[in-house]
């Protein structure tokens, strides 16, 4: 019996003594996840518990490769409250240093249920960090939300030599409820805002559509100073315009219920140009767009300025 005592007792230290016992319960460990400072960036830290509230750790990161690419490393030392679980450790010294880095230091907090640790990065230039044990993964980062193109605010704004590529569609009807009546379509009420400034119609073009529907040209011409006014029927989501001229540019953006743009001419005669339109999506036919131009010149063309009614 006094044989099977002592065997048991020596299991049952050796068990609570082990060192995967001791590393499940404690800080030491290899961690991996991300920190941010600007960008959020890959991190690896290894830490080593001193014992009597000291541990020290390896921060290893990842560069860019845009920045030389490769990793950098730094030692560190710091404090650990085993009761609350808080620590804090202070760069020492570099191991790898990458050309324009600096060293940073980690205030945060071990979570013994997770094993994971996360924090403050001690910099004024960055935010947070957060770790798991190596082999473990962390949840995704939320997606930022989508910034609003210039043509999609509510400021009116030049974009004369600053236009690089093509325009996003947008129309009031886009932001409708599903089923919701209108008192007007949204045509409706930049034709009343550009009669009321004396703007008068001088005709309007048709995009014809390539044999798949993502790319769509219409010609036209600038003279002095003209509105042009585009007008989709149809799916008009996922669709984008660029005008192919040379001339002073101004969109009117969300201040209107349509895209309204106005050009003036910089060539002596003025100029024949072209739109050109392009969209991804091909499970639905192309809407019908219309491009209406408007003068406030005297002309009176006698066109409405306005495409066929359908059922959008």
């Amino acid at each position: 019996m006094r044989s099977t005592c002592v065997l048991f007792f020596a299991l049952f230290a050796a068990f609570l003594f082990s060192p995967g016992r001791a590393a499940a319960q404690g800080i030491t460990g290899s961690y991996d996840g991300r920190y941010q400072c600007g960008d959020w960036n890959t991190l690896n830290l290894q830490v080593r518990d001193l014992g009597v509230g000291r541990i020290s750790a390896v921060f290893t990161f990842a560069v860019p490769p845009r920045l030389g690419g490769g990793q950098g490393s730094y030692s560190m030392m710091g404090t650990y409250d085993e009761r609350t679980g808080r620590f804090q450790l202070t760069p020492q010294q570099w191991m790898r240093r990458p050309q324009g880095y600096n060293m940073v230091g980690l205030d945060g907090v071990f979570d013994r249920d997770s094993r994971g640790l996360r924090g403050k990065v001690a910099s004024f230039n960055c935010q947070g960090f957060e770790l798991a044990p190596k082999g473990t993964s962390l949840a995704a980062l939320p997606q930022p939300p989508r910034s609003l193109p210039p043509e999609r605010g509510r400021t009116i704004f030049n974009l004369t030599n600053y236009m690089t590529g093509p325009l996003e569609y947008w129309d009031s009807s886009m932001d409708s409820a599903p089923g919701k009546a209108r008192e007007s379509e949204p045509i409706d009420d930049v034709v009343d805002w550009l009669k009321s400034q004396d703007f008068w119609c001088l005709g309007t073009q048709h995009v014809t559509w390539n044999a798949d529907g993502t790319r769509g040209i219409a010609s036209d011409r600038n003279d002095v100073r003209e509105r042009y006014v585009i007008e989709c029927d149809g799916d008009c989501r996922d669709l984008h315009y660029l005008p192919a001229l040379q001339a002073t540019m101004f969109h009117f953006a969300a201040t209107q219920p349509v895209p309204v743009m106005e050009f003036k001419g910089i060539w002596f005669g003025g100029q024949n140009f072209q739109w050109q339109f392009t969209r991804s999506r091909t499970s639905a036919p192309p809407p019908d767009v219309y491009i209406h131009r408007w003068s406030s010149a005297k002309i009176l063309s006698g066109q409405a300025c306005k495409a066929p009614k359908s059922s959008r």
